[in-house]
């Protein structure tokens, strides 16, 4: 707390002035070359915040509040990234982003305020948007039936509005002439299912559930035509709703370029469910993607995903198969789409896969494991060239068509990383994820790490520490007692006396938020060069995001209108990053701060500025 003058209001958790805000941000860039770092937050776009007038009860990267708060708030605080969550077209009663419908895109993501806005001609009225944002029922969560039946409405008067809109209808007819190819198989899924309760493709009778296995014969084509006539209205509002996204997503990535912004996507490991009835006779039968039992599931972890025939993959020349080609076009969409690279959702799952038989009711060795590495597996590979056939013939090549590299994208490694994978990862130079939320200690992150506290997958970092602090058995005690001597040990400035040492460890074992700030100073400390966010630490909000297993509660928390107060109300309290003092306190850490007085006083100087 700093008091300003007689009479003046004690201040907490304030935002720098212009001149101060201008001297934190340039220390905190600087303070990032010398270190070799790169900072992403992880924000899905359900997550994103709303000014109160234009909440529509879901956020989105593409919104105005994104673009005229959010960025700024990221530019000035040293962030130059934002992971989102995977974008494809979410099924109908599914909250989850990672067990998508379509590789089309997800519909909530289009702004509406934008369409009630002379941006789109007003398509939207202002009546229909007021009503949405006067009703929403939970600003601060998504309520997703809420938001599924507003946004059915809204866009159906969007499109129904467009057709009188001389330009749009323009576009729209393009736009359809030119993509209608790339959309029709997952427009016609969406009709499908719908005259089948929402059902998916599998419980489909007749021609239905194998409409695209042979798309030219007769009988497909006289239904793939009646559907279309049947239901054309429809039809064509999901390519306009497509259309509408392909919009926001290019202004948004123009936004990017110039803004130093940019969106990271997220692929996840799930095949679609359109992927999976097109391509029905590329899959292995009666075998799915999952985890093997361990101590955190003893029976294994079912996620249902078909998994490619390996033999259609590849062909015995080591050429794409037809699978090889699906999976090629899969990866060079998502990088067209990401300028600012792509998250790799299980990467244990490109190279050694573990596949289990969907029909059994439990997992055992001979109904179940990895199919490249055991043993007796039909489809056992031998060399390290074999494990990562997939990335260096389909993955990269993808990434190198949109100008991108293969350190521009995140492999998200966690599991059971077997030895194929570690082999792999060597021969590529890629690294994985160290998360000390998982115990793992900064120190020992390489270079090529993305270290983060957690993901969308952990507890806030808030409930970690509590959980951590609370050790009643010796198991858990020795847990704390490891963690934070590691923890005083990485964080401790390289020229601190032992008596310094000793206060160091005194406080983060007897105080939550010192324990707090050696763990952010832990991440810039490190030497991974990559730090990564999720967007509850960075604000310090004590709720959990998601909990694998479980629907219930998940996918909705997001960020509060008044999200930048919020910021340094945490920081004043010791819940969220004081970045100035995590960079200061790195540089030291490092060695760094040497020949650099300048700059650590800026930073020291705004670091208590951030705390008052």
């Amino acid at each position: 707390m700093k008091i300003n003058g007689v009479g003046m209001t004690p201040s907490f958790g304030r935002k720098p002035n212009q001149a101060e805000m201008k001297v934190y941000t340039n220390s905190l860039n600087q303070g990032l070359q010398l270190l070799g770092k790169q900072v992403d937050i992880i924000l899905h776009n359900a997550s994103a915040p709303a000014v109160k007038a234009e909440n529509t009860g879901i956020g989105s990267l593409f919104s105005r509040t994104v673009k005229e708060k959010v960025i700024p708030f990221l530019k000035e605080h040293g962030f130059s990234h934002i992971q989102q969550e995977p974008n494809g077209l979410r099924k109908p009663f599914d909250n989850s982003p990672y067990a998508p419908e379509a590789d089309t895109k997800n519909i909530f993501m289009i702004p509406l305020e934008k369409l009630a806005s002379d941006e789109y001609g007003n398509i939207l009225s202002k009546k229909t948007f007021d009503k949405i944002v006067k009703h929403n029922p939970n600003p601060k969560r998504v309520n997703y039936p809420y938001v599924r039946k507003s946004y059915d409405i809204a866009l159906r008067e969007a499109f129904e509005n467009s057709k009188k809109n001389e330009t749009l209808s323009e576009e729209f007819a393009k736009f359809k002439a030119e993509n209608e190819a790339k959309y029709e198989q997952s427009a016609i899924y969406r009709l499908i299912s719908q005259e089948n309760n929402n059902s998916g493709w599998e419980d489909w009778q007749g021609i239905d559930k194998t409409l695209y296995v042979n798309p030219e014969s007769q009988e497909a084509k006289t239904r793939i035509a009646e559907l279309k006539n049947k239901y054309a209205n429809e039809y064509d509002l999901y390519l306009f709703e497509q259309m509408l996204v392909a919009k926001e997503n290019a202004a948004s990535n123009k936004f990017s370029k110039e803004s130093g912004i940019s969106i990271i996507g997220d692929s996840p490991v799930a095949s679609s469910a359109v992927e999976e009835w097109i391509n029905q006779n590329l899959f292995l039968e009666d075998k799915a993607l999952g985890c093997p039992p361990d101590a955190f599931s003893p029976d294994g972890q079912r996620w249902g995903f078909r998994y490619y025939n390996p033999e259609k993959i590849f062909n015995k020349d080591g050429s794409l198969g037809e699978a090889g080609k699906v999976l090629q076009k899969k990866y060079e969409n998502f990088f067209a789409s990401f300028p600012g690279g792509i998250r790799i959702d299980h990467l244990i799952g490109l190279i050694d896969p573990f596949i289990y038989t969907v029909s059994s009711n439990k997992m055992t060795h001979e109904n179940s494991g990895r199919i490249y590495s055991m043993a007796n597996s039909q489809y056992k590979k031998m060399t390290d060239d074999e494990f990562a056939a997939i990335l260096e013939k389909i993955v990269f090549p993808a990434a190198e068509k949109y100008g991108l590299n293969r350190s521009s994208i995140i492999y998200e490694d966690l599991g059971e990383v077997t030895v194929p994978v570690k082999n792999v990862m060597k021969k590529l130079g890629i690294g994985g994820m160290s998360v000390t939320q998982y115990d793992y200690r900064g120190s020992s992150a390489p270079q090529n790490n993305t270290i983060m506290m957690g993901s969308h997958d952990n507890q806030s970092f808030i409930e970690y520490i509590d959980n951590l602090f609370k050790y009643t058995k010796r198991n858990e005690k020795r847990r704390f007692v490891q963690r934070t001597r590691a923890l005083t040990e990485d964080t401790v400035s390289k020229s601190a006396s032992p008596k310094e040492v000793r206060k160091h460890l005194k406080e983060i074992q007897h105080d939550k938020k010192s324990f707090l700030s050696a763990s952010f100073t832990e991440l810039f400390s490190s030497p991974a060069k990559r730090v990564q966010m999720f967007f509850t630490d960075v604000f310090g909000i004590g709720e959990t995001y998601n909990r694998p297993g479980t629907s219930e509660g998940c996918w909705e928390l997001r960020l509060g209108e008044k999200f930048e107060d919020e910021y340094y109300k945490a920081v004043s309290k010791g819940k969220a990053p004081n970045f100035a003092k995590a960079i200061a306190d790195a540089l030291r850490n490092r060695g760094l701060d040497k020949g650099h007085e300048d700059l650590m006083k800026n930073l020291d100087d705004s670091a208590k500025i951030i705390a008052e």
